[in-house]
């Protein structure tokens, strides 16, 4: 599996609830700028009490509409993520391959003492993120879009749901 074609492990794990106490819920979207250095500035609501040495795990993922996109995660939510690619025989083919598709799509992000993540310029390159940034909200994440990516993104999900369940929409 392609690191581009991957689907977030663990996301149809019903047996994996969200937490229901301790640390921010990501929610609402945010539209900010990502300065010269790739800098941009965590939604306020989202920091953390102390913002030193608070980290998150970036992921980049694509979309089913194509559009590639930074999902965030606190490092309890990304042990979960991980925890199904780092499952059974390190030496299976398989299992060796989508640890492969990862790990050139995974960084630590760390909060600096302006409450900014800075983001590697490949990152921004990959989800387009040149000037604007949109922090998405996903309660026990974020993700970071093109805003315009995002809307197209958007336009699809509506369309699939439409075709997927007629009778909801």
């Amino acid at each position: 599996m392609a690191p581009s074609d991957a689907k977030e492990p663990g996301v149809t794990t019903p047996s994996a609830p969200v937490p229901t106490t301790g640390g921010p819920r990501f929610t609402w979207r945010y539209e900010h700028q990502i300065d010269g250095q790739g800098r941009a500035s965590l939604p306020s609501k989202w920091r953390p009490e102390s913002s030193s040495g608070a980290s998150f795990m970036a992921v980049m993922i694509k979309h089913p509409s194509e559009a590639e996109f930074v999902m965030v995660l606190p490092m309890d939510q990304f042990d979960r993520f991980i925890n199904p690619i780092c499952e059974g025989d390190f030496t299976a083919p398989l299992k060796l391959a989508e640890r492969h598709d990862y790990v050139d799509r995974i960084i630590e992000l760390e909060l600096d003492s302006n409450g900014r993540i800075s983001l590697p310029k490949e990152m921004r390159a990959a989800a387009q993120l040149k000037s604007d940034v949109l922090f998405v909200g996903c309660i026990n994440r974020f993700e970071l879009w093109n805003p315009k990516a995002y809307e197209t993104a958007r336009t699809s999900e509506q369309m699939l749901k439409k075709v997927l369940n007629p009778e909801k929409t």
